[in-house]
């Protein structure tokens, strides 16, 4: 992971951008930015130095997957993570103030996989919150959901852009 990828700095920046829905400032995303940047050159002791000693045991189990921990990390509060759809609902109902999205049907629903669900969803955040749209992000270490809202119209560009960077992501369906 020595060498740096042209464009890497631009296309990270786009991408935190993306993930945030454009809620950081400039400043910010340099931040990540840098530290995206230094991970490539030595993971181990960037992710020590700034989450961790236990962070840094990434490396070790998915060497892959370290810029994508690092954006997840500093990106947190975007994401909802869980184990089971209904605590993932939560979360996902959370993020918007107004209009609400409908609780979890627990008793009022044909789910057979987690994708009926994902399909549900899908639904109702095109009647309700139709500019954005529910992702998989990176790959959670500790749960099994860890998801990301971004904007619908962008998706595709964005799923995109993390294929070129290496980074796990796809649509929740």
């Amino acid at each position: 992971m020595s060498d740096i990828p042209e464009n890497f700095d631009a296309d990270i920046a786009t991408l935190v951008a993306a993930l945030s829905c454009g809620d950081l400032d400039e400043h910010e995303i340099a931040r990540i930015v840098d530290i995206c940047r230094q991970a490539l050159q030595n993971p181990a002791a960037v992710l020590a130095e700034n989450y961790g000693t236990e962070a840094a045991e990434v490396v070790q189990y998915d060497p892959q997957g370290v810029i994508a921990f690092i954006v997840f990390i500093e990106l947190e509060d975007y994401f909802a993570v869980a184990d089971t759809v209904d605590e993932l609902h939560e979360q996902i109902i959370a993020a918007f103030e107004a209009p609400q999205l409908p609780d979890y049907p627990y008793d009022d629903n044909d789910f057979e996989t987690v994708s009926d669900y994902f399909q549900w969803l899908d639904a109702q955040l095109l009647e309700h919150h139709a500019a954005y749209r529910l992702i998989h992000f990176g790959q959670s270490y500790t749960n099994d959901f860890q998801t990301v809202l971004v904007h619908r119209e962008g998706t595709d560009s964005l799923l995109a852009l993390c294929r070129k960077l290496k980074l796990e992501a796809e649509y929740c369906e």
